[in-house]
């Protein structure tokens, strides 16, 4: 992303999303993780390309998790990068491949090698 390799696409919903989630309990528990989570998120607001999808996805069974997959859709992503295993248990979507961080990261390596 540094490198412009790769773009982080954000919507003011997916946003929304990050900045509740790192304010949930179970994560307190590490120290000072608001704070870096927060500076972080600032971070990439700075460099995101920011995208409103238009269209209503209706696909996964969390469905409040949609928001990723429309906000893909809308950017021409080639990919989306998470860790939610559970709730994306789709490889892909209209060509959109949903990657592990792992899998991204793995292949991202065998590229530039």
């Amino acid at each position: 992303m540094l490198t412009g390799e790769a773009k982080i696409c954000l919507s003011k919903e997916v946003l929304q999303e990050y900045e509740d989630v790192v304010q949930r309990e179970r994560f307190q528990k590490h120290e000072n993780f608001s704070a870096k989570a927060t500076e972080l998120i600032l971070a990439i607001k700075e460099i995101a390309l920011w995208v409103e999808p238009k269209e209503a996805i209706k696909i996964l069974a969390d469905e409040d998790d949609n928001k990723f997959i429309e906000l893909a859709v809308e950017a021409d992503a080639g990919y989306i990068v998470t860790g939610n295993t559970n709730d994306f248990t789709i490889k892909e979507f209209r060509g959109i491949r949903i990657y592990t961080p792992k899998e991204y990261y793995d292949e991202w390596i065998s590229q530039i090698r």
